[in-house]
């Protein structure tokens, strides 16, 4: 795969978006810059095109070029350079903000050298392709989002938002789903599931990151799931009598539903070891509050978990030379008493605006109708889980 595009600086389409696409499939491709533009996402000032590419010299063996924003010069090129390759192109006549790329007879021209163009109905009318084309309808004043190829229509839902890089997104969508072999029509009903998720969760422009961030809960929740063995090792040492839980939060996580936990905490009846849930983000968590707000110190130290206070446990952890902090809750404020999970998170940030640095366990000995806890800080649960184990085994 190789994606051919202009570098729009404010990241929202252009050859950035174009890969931010691709690793969402596990494709990595090969980036050849076709112009340098200067833009944001409301104003477009200048482009300037490239006109020679030492780049292809260093690539050979190209299956699927995905050409953004280029002009028919360079087209030619890439087809001489690539005569094998499939080349998909969506060919800019004038930007959202009414800046002029290419005429319409450069985009005919263009067109002989490829073998699928994308392009908005607006500018299809002004032109005469001589390939096959997917036409959007996203400009149109429609109830839905039509898309057109072959005298087939496609329909997706429409949303209230005028977004910078859709046109963008949606072609290198179509081209990473060909590059896995898809036919066009099948491109085109993927495509569009994507482009409905993208849209509804974007705001002034695409914003691919968000499902990418997605793809951070599974990797936290297998992470979870890993030392899950582990936490059934420990658990007749650890447990309080109020239940357990080990978190672990998304980068910037900001309430609990970003943190992975193991949702109505972990119990133990006798020897046994009992989880009210699977690992998942939903439900209510001290924990989940309590590294919220270390978070906001020291945005690294994402797991924490809670385990019953001994007081051995805690001169282990000094020997071992971790840091710990005695945590006296008997001097919060009544307000904050009162008020349901606001207790740990208010002492946290006391203890981090005193010692300026992480601590590893944070303990106190309880107050009326609270039980003594200790509190277990790191960078991830399995580097929680060790620093458990080498205080209770």
């Amino acid at each position: 795969m190789l994606i051919f595009s202009a570098f729009d600086p404010s990241g929202g389409a252009g050859i950035t978006q174009d890969i931010s696409i691709m690793k969402l499939f596990k494709i990595n491709p090969i980036s050849v810059i076709s112009a340098y533009t200067i833009q944001n996402t409301e104003i477009f000032k200048k482009i300037e095109f490239r006109s020679s590419f030492e780049e292809f010299e260093l690539f050979k063996n190209i299956s699927i070029i995905k050409a953004g924003m280029a002009n028919a010069e360079q087209i030619k090129l890439l087809r001489e350079k690539y005569p094998e390759a499939k080349i998909i192109w969506n060919p800019i006549i004038k930007t959202s903000t009414n800046f002029n790329i290419i005429s319409p007879e450069e985009v005919n021209e263009g067109s002989k050298y490829v073998d699928l163009i994308i392009m908005n109905s607006e500018e299809f009318q002004l032109t005469n392709p001589l390939c096959e084309t997917i036409i959007t309808g996203g400009h149109k004043n429609s109830e839905k989002i039509e898309v057109i190829y072959k005298n087939k229509t496609f329909f997706s839902k429409r949303y209230e938002k005028s977004l910078h890089g859709t046109g963008c997104v949606f072609s290198s969508l179509i081209s990473a789903h060909i590059y896995m072999k898809y036919s066009v029509e099948e491109a085109i009903i993927a495509s569009l599931n994507y482009m409905d998720k993208l849209v509804l969760n974007s705001i002034k422009f695409v914003q691919t990151e968000n499902l990418l961030y997605e793809a951070h809960k599974g990797y936290i929740i297998e992470e979870l799931w890993k030392i899950k063995p582990q936490i059934i090792e420990l658990g007749k040492y650890t447990i309080p009598e109020v239940g357990q839980n080990i978190v672990y939060a998304l980068p910037f996580a900001s309430n609990e539903n970003e943190v992975g936990k193991f949702p109505g905490r972990i119990h133990k009846l006798e020897n046994e070891i009992n989880f009210i849930h699977e690992p998942a983000f939903f439900g209510k968590s001290h924990m989940a509050r309590a590294v919220i707000a270390t978070m906001k110190y020291f945005p690294w130290i994402r797991s924490a978990m809670n385990i019953r206070y001994e007081k051995i446990y805690i001169e282990k952890a000094k020997e071992l030379g971790y840091k710990t902090y005695y945590l006296d809750r008997n001097n919060e404020p009544v307000e904050i008493q009162s008020k349901e999970g606001h207790s740990i998170p208010y002492g946290l940030s006391n203890i981090y605006n005193e010692t300026n640095s992480p601590i590893d366990f944070v303990w106190d000995d309880g107050f009326f109708g609270k039980e003594a806890m200790i509190r277990v800080f790191g960078r991830t649960p399995t580097e929680v889980i060790k620093k458990v184990k080498d205080i209770v085994l």
